[in-house]
């Protein structure tokens, strides 16, 4: 498992690769490259990007172990559907289903 210091590199590596990917599409359209190059080179970026996102998300959970007295991020609650909603708000005999007599 790699240290914080070599996440930085990764980090700084994938930065500058992504940055040589994206000059190299902008050159493919420049040029008129036909449509299946640019596809092609445009998946390739946004592969590059997603890697990049984690190897970001590795180097900050990494840079937050590091820290003195870290709390972990706290567990959201539970999301209710809405289709539960909405069928706990129509059963029979529920407020939005009372009729006045």
């Amino acid at each position: 498992m790699p240290d914080l210091a070599e996440m930085e590199l990764y980090c700084l590596e994938s930065r500058g690769l992504i940055a040589r990917a994206e000059d190299a599409v902008q050159r493919l359209v420049e040029d008129g490259a036909c449509e299946g190059h640019r596809l092609i080179a445009a998946q390739g970026l946004t592969a590059m990007r997603h890697l990049h996102r984690i190897i970001e998300l590795q180097r900050n959970r990494l840079a937050f172990e590091a820290l003195p007295n870290a709390v972990g991020p706290t567990v959201p609650p539970p999301r209710r559907r809405w289709l539960a909603t909405l069928r706990q708000r129509l059963t029979p005999g529920g407020p939005a289903l009372e009729t006045r007599a």
